[in-house]
């Protein structure tokens, strides 16, 4: 009886593998190093067939019961074809169809996203999400990722373009420059980035003291260093962590507006802020959103932290696999 999921989240140090069952609970979870060696991927790639096949036979498993691999990975992804456009952090400078190499090995679909998509559907699936059909995930780390969920499906546009939530334009002065060389993306005042950019650019032309003046001075400065500091009553630490929660809440509201989401996850490095952070963003949210929009939308912190990869690239396949089965 076919009852297995494979799935891999390949990062630019390690790639997180799993094995789970067809209701997606896991029965094993490993990890591997990345070989960055090989800029088409098929080394890479071949390799972690390979852990698969060892880790199955450890396990008396067998890859004829395996229903499909997902995969989630750190690029632009072609979601109806499986090729990756670029991945940077894996020395693919070009395009890498992962559908078509995996397919050398295995005759089981093979479903490849980007990995905030895939983290999006595992906090769906298996974190806070609680399985809602209508789910936003919103990566908080050095930049601004995320996925949006859609009638229980991934919107990913006619490009895969779709839900770059750290490109919404929510700085109208346009401060900062982005690294995709626009001005005032989120992500230029939202992220860990961000915080540091908000800080430098208020910090001369404010006169409230502050206790990281020293950080700030010696450009040491960090988003946890203001957050810790907000927790403990710096004025000045404050209104930086009101305004980032200000431009979150912003971004959440036109999301509202367009996907009326039943949960919105703050997830990434900066949602440990905890709720200095995301109690700022829930109350200039309520104060944002078009009233219908917002009603029994949750704003809640992200469960799964590093595991929301694989569980996603799993939820790949019962979703666009067993339930899509299930529907026909």
């Amino acid at each position: 009886m076919k009852n297995l999921i494979l799935a891999a989240d390949v990062g630019g140090t390690t790639c997180k593998l799993g094995i789970f069952d067809n209701h997606l609970d896991r029965l094993a979870k490993w990890s591997i190093q990345t070989d960055v060696s090989d800029p088409t991927g098929v080394v890479l790639l071949k390799t972690i067939y390979s852990a698969f096949v060892q880790k199955l036979n450890e396990l008396n498993l067998k890859m004829e019961d395996v229903i499909g691999l997902g995969v989630g990975v750190p690029g632009p992804v072609d979601f109806e074809t499986g090729i990756v456009h670029g991945a940077v952090n894996l020395n693919w400078p070009g395009d890498v169809n992962i559908r078509e190499i995996l397919s050398q090995f295995v005759n089981f679909p093979i479903y490849v996203d980007n990995d905030a998509n895939a983290a999006a559907l595992g906090e769906k699936h298996k974190g806070a999400g609680h399985n809602a059909d209508d789910v936003v995930a919103i990566t908080l780390g050095t930049g601004v990722g995320g996925g949006i969920i859609s009638n229980g499906k991934l919107v990913h546009g006619h490009n895969g373009s779709g839900a770059e939530i750290g490109h919404f334009r929510v700085d109208f002065d346009q401060r900062f420059a982005c690294n995709c060389g626009k001005y005032g993306c989120l992500e230029t005042v939202a992220s860990a980035t961000g915080v540091v950019n908000l800080v430098k650019f208020y910090h001369p032309k404010l006169t409230i003291k502050s206790s990281i003046l020293e950080l700030i001075k010696e450009d040491r400065v960090t988003a946890k260093d203001v957050f810790d500091a907000s927790k403990k009553g710096d004025l000045f630490c404050l209104f930086i962590t009101e305004r980032v929660a200000n431009y979150i809440a912003y971004a959440c509201s036109i999301i509202s507006v367009m996907s009326n989401p039943k949960y919105i996850i703050l997830g990434g490095g900066m949602s440990e802020a905890g709720d200095i952070l995301i109690e700022n963003i829930k109350t200039e949210y309520r104060n944002l959103t078009f009233t219908p929009a917002q009603n029994g939308t949750e704003i809640v912190k992200a469960q799964l932290g590093n595991d929301a990869g694989i569980a996603g690239a799993a939820g790949l396949i019962k979703t666009y696999v067993i339930d899509e089965e299930r529907v026909e």
